[in-house]
């Protein structure tokens, strides 16, 4: 159910990263300039494209980032500046990477020109991930730098070190200049790790909130430390075989139809219970008879140990549904 992900095991590896289907998408960009906005049009990126980091796309990790590219000549680098991040540091790095490498050739001495570009990492992609519904109202949203805290080590025989944790967390912005309202919604990670990620994120801001409803943006952050065992990915499953692994599959007595829903379909299931609920997208077109299906499916926990819950909080997969029925 799981893909362990050592790397002594590298042709083990190496055959599941065949299966995966990470991509990393630049988004469309959005320009504000002193030189005129038809010379946005001229904007050379790479040829090459952007690579997803090798350890996120075996963790089928996502990421995102904002950034402001500031050009001040025709073939200089623009200057990057981060607005805002979510993912790993590698994930950073690659952006960034590519984003000095934009070239705006038409721009004239003297001319400046500042663009905001979005870049997203996407481990199992959706038709509509450009547009994933709510993006609207946390377009803006503005963060510090990747978020790094140093592992402290405790000494002693008798002192467990805490190899694995997660502070899942809800911020509630209901101003477009002050720091978020937090709410734990999931608390396993170390003390000192915890009040590290406090302090980052009351530097998270929401410039274009409009006074009316808040806006809730959940975040996950994961502890590792050095001493953790081997880190784990969800692997694709058809249903029947996902359906083995769940802890008291039959404990509420279901029936669904599957006929009855445009079948066979995919849905790409992310793992948070029993921290919080599962979320469970549809993996193309959105059929309104699979509602009640899929709210079962969201429901449903795994059948695993407390270690490796910690490890896979978070982690997504695919699962292959397909025609006939469902009677437990």
């Amino acid at each position: 159910m799981w893909d362990d992900k050592r790397p002594s095991r590298g042709a083990r590896i190496a055959a599941l990263l065949l299966t995966l289907c990470g991509i990393a998408t630049v988004q469309a960009q959005t320009a504000t300039t002193e030189a005129g906005p038809a010379k946005a049009t001229c904007l050379v990126k790479p040829a090459e494209l952007l690579q997803y980091p090798d350890r996120d796309s075996q963790l089928r990790s996502d990421g995102y980032l904002q950034a402001r590219l500031t050009f001040s000549g025709p073939d200089r680098a623009p200057e990057v500046e981060l607005l805002a991040y979510g993912g790993s540091s590698e994930m950073s790095e690659a952006a960034q990477r590519y984003l000095y490498r934009y070239r705006l050739p038409c721009l004239a001495p003297g001319e400046r020109l500042v663009l905001d570009q979005e870049v997203l990492f996407t481990a199992i992609a959706r038709e509509d991930e450009k547009h994933p519904p709510g993006k609207e109202k946390t377009a803006c949203l503005r963060t510090p730098g990747p978020f790094e805290i140093r592992e402290e080590i405790q000494t002693g025989r008798l002192i467990p070190q805490k190899t694995r944790g997660n502070l899942l967390l809800d911020l509630t912005f209901t101003s477009p200049d002050a720091p978020p309202a937090v709410t734990e919604r999931y608390n396993s990670a170390p003390g000192n790790f915890v009040s590290a990620v406090l302090a980052h994120v009351r530097d998270y801001r929401l410039p274009c909130f409009k006074p009316g409803e808040p806006v809730v943006v959940r975040q996950l952050f994961h502890y590792a430390g050095s001493a953790r065992a081997a880190d784990l990915a969800l692997k694709d499953l058809g249903l029947v075989s996902f359906l083995r692994s769940v802890k008291d599959v039959d404990k509420v007595p279901v029936k669904f139809d599957l006929d009855s829903m445009s079948c066979p379909f995919q849905v790409k299931w992310h793992m948070y219970q029993p921290a919080d609920d599962n979320v469970v997208e549809e993996l193309g077109r959105r059929v309104a008879a699979r509602r009640d299906f899929l709210r079962w499916l969201a429901s449903l926990s795994l059948n695993i140990k407390k270690d490796h819950f910690e490890a896979l909080l978070g982690a997504q997969m695919v699962i292959t549904v397909p025609c006939g029925k469902v009677e437990l």
